[in-house]
């Protein structure tokens, strides 16, 4: 048997179940215990209650992303929509400031022939 944590656990017994599970089986101790079996993990009894209520609570979830009608959804690969981050690069000079550099340097602790001077890391 594998002691895994906890989170682990509730992950192997939540996709097992997902993947068999129909939204009409009850799901009880002995399922649970079934299942942990199956998975080769070991479960104190102690633990087994906790299971059965927050893997129903995932399953119970899982059942209403299934009803969610999907035709004509676009799959994306994505969960963000890349085509807002992207634009042509655009070249643009900063106002300068007081001594002719660039503003954005007056906020730099140490400058350097116009450029950010920055501690030396490779030798």
């Amino acid at each position: 048997m594998t002691d895994l944590g906890e989170c682990n656990k509730m992950f192997v017994i939540s996709a097992y179940l997902w993947q068999f599970h129909e939204p009409m089986t009850e799901l009880n101790e002995a399922l649970i215990r079934k299942v942990a079996e199956l998975s080769r993990l070991k479960l104190d009894e102690g633990e087994i209650p906790g299971y059965v209520t927050s893997i129903g609570e995932i399953l119970n979830h899982v059942d209403q992303l299934r009803r969610v009608d999907t035709q004509g959804v676009e799959p994306m690969f994505y969960g963000i929509d890349d085509s807002l981050r992207l634009r042509e690069d655009e070249v643009r000079s900063f106002a300068p400031g007081k001594d002719a550099q660039p503003r954005i340097l007056e906020s730099a602790p140490s400058v350097e022939d116009g450029g950010f001077k920055v501690p030396q890391i490779v030798g």
